[in-house]
């Protein structure tokens, strides 16, 4: 995606869930031993396309709360702390992963804008994340329990964003056939519109913190939260999973 001026912005925003979203802050209980990092890129929707909105900050709240709910250590990120350097400084310890900004297939390669408190974002990429998670000499995948990408594409059966924290694109059946491991990924097909991410992800997140499994949890969401019909979500990983972090272990499949 090509920088571009106010008016680009704009459309950017009312199409996707754009690029940025400020304001660090840590979250999570001190004695949790799982660590969860949660970026929102607001930048892009208040000062590149001057839209007032609370949207991401609504998502990455929601997302804290459902990572605490599942006794992850979260810690959010937003602007100036929600920077390319920042993601990958924790991303190789991430159990949980939840990023809320712009996604696509650039030229080098399926990633998201960071904010950084700037209408001028750099990219993280799946191959980036990927390096840092590889369990060398091997050539496995050291595996993350839950990732959510909030934004648009990187749900596309294309994509090589899941691969990058070890969860196979593939998934298991509600009696248990095709079980994947403790490993949920959440995404976007194409383009998706912010106000449906809330409503989506309100939603999915509810049935999780009333004892729904993570699969559960997307089918009830998605047949009962009131989305506009332009947004698709997708999920890959072990339906009946409930998200409670346990040690990484390698995926071997998912390059």
């Amino acid at each position: 995606m090509r920088q571009a001026g106010a008016f680009r912005w704009r459309r950017l925003v009312l199409l996707c869930l754009t690029a940025n979203l400020a304001l660090g802050m840590s979250a999570g209980p001190a004695s949790a031993a799982y660590q969860a990092s949660v970026y929102d890129n607001k930048t892009a929707f208040t000062t590149c396309a001057g839209i007032n909105t609370t949207i991401p900050q609504q998502l990455r709240a929601l997302a804290v709360d459902g990572f605490r709910y599942m006794l992850y250590a979260p810690s959010a990120f937003e602007a100036t702390t929600f920077t390319a350097a920042t993601v990958l400084s924790r991303v190789a310890n991430d159990q949980g992963f939840y990023v809320h900004s712009h996604g696509d297939h650039y030229t080098t390669g399926w990633g998201f804008r960071e904010d950084r408190g700037s209408c001028t974002q750099g990219i993280v990429t799946a191959n980036q994340i990927m390096s840092l998670r590889t369990l060398a000499p091997s050539t496995a995948v050291k595996s993350a329990n839950v990732v959510i990408a909030s934004t648009c594409h990187l749900g596309e059966s294309a994509s090589t964003f899941p691969g990058a924290f070890g969860i196979e694109k593939a998934r298991s059946t509600s009696d248990g056939t095709n079980y994947q491991g403790p490993r949920f990924f959440l995404g976007y097909v194409g383009t998706a519109w912010t106000s449906d991410m809330l409503t989506f992800e309100t939603w999915f997140w509810k049935y999780v913190k009333t004892g729904h499994g993570l699969g559960e949890s997307f089918g009830l969401a998605l047949r009962n939260a009131p989305m506009s019909g332009l947004t698709v979500p997708n999920w890959w990983g072990t339906y009946t999973y409930s998200g409670v972090p346990i040690p990484s272990t390698p995926c071997t499949r998912c390059r």
